[in-house]
């Protein structure tokens, strides 16, 4: 079941401050998982293919992707691959306590509401336009992972829980990672889908499901403000 957007809400409560972190995408997911509520806004210093925490790096064209200037990383959260460019992107970490009233134990239903604070900044910044009884065309995925055969490898192919669509598109991913005391979800929001970067450093054929999937072009920047602020009141 996915839970439809009909944009933003009224607010009024204190927001925790978000930080800047620039480095190499190896060195940004290295970080340790803080104890404290934060949001991060982060930004390569190179371009990267970063794997998800179970993937083989047999998955890349390494040769070519070094001759290209990316790195080959993997990721400590689970999902699939995901190629990065500095500037073609909007990635943000979230870190939400245990104890915090944000948390959940349930890791789907975890990140509902991550989920829900991204498409109301998107449905924000793209206005609803002449929707039927408010209904933007921005959902949440609330529901069990949904892939075709090899879409699982590749992170924007599948759609997974706590994820944003527009009109049935992927546009919103999330990945998460767990300590005893914190959860990290890791966001990100694409310019637009490079199909055929990902057919050029990776091995296998690239999964059909990431055609399926969208950009969100030149509003990018402006998403980046409006999430960032949307996310920072959530957490308190």
């Amino acid at each position: 079941m996915d839970h439809h957007c009909r944009g933003s809400r009224a607010r009024g409560v204190e927001a925790v401050s978000a930080d800047r972190l620039v480095t190499s995408a190896g060195e940004l997911h290295a970080r340790p998982i803080s104890n404290e509520a934060l949001v991060e806004v982060l930004q390569i210093s190179r371009p990267a293919v970063v794997l998800g925490s179970t993937q083989s790096f047999d998955l890349v064209d390494t040769d070519r992707a070094a001759a290209l200037g990316f790195e080959v990383v993997r990721r400590r959260s689970g999902g699939g691959v995901v190629i990065l460019q500095p500037d073609d992107h909007v990635w943000i970490d979230v870190t939400v306590p245990r104890g915090h009233p944000l948390w959940h134990d349930d890791v789907e239903r975890a990140t509902w509401w991550l989920g829900e604070a991204w498409c109301e900044a998107l449905a924000a910044t793209f206005g609803g336009g002449d929707s039927v009884e408010g209904d933007t065309g921005w959902a949440v995925h609330r529901d069990r992972l949904v892939a075709r055969g090899g879409d699982r490898s590749v992170c924007f192919a599948a759609l997974g829980p706590g994820e944003v669509t527009r009109e049935g598109r992927k546009v919103v991913g999330i990945a998460q990672r767990r300590t005893k005391d914190a959860a990290r979800f890791q966001c990100t929001v694409f310019r637009s889908i490079d199909v055929a970067l990902y057919s050029s450093l990776l091995r296998d054929v690239v999964a059909s499901g990431l055609g399926e999937a969208a950009g969100v072009g030149e509003k990018l920047s402006a998403i980046a403000g409006a999430v960032v602020l949307r996310l920072s009141e959530a957490l308190g």
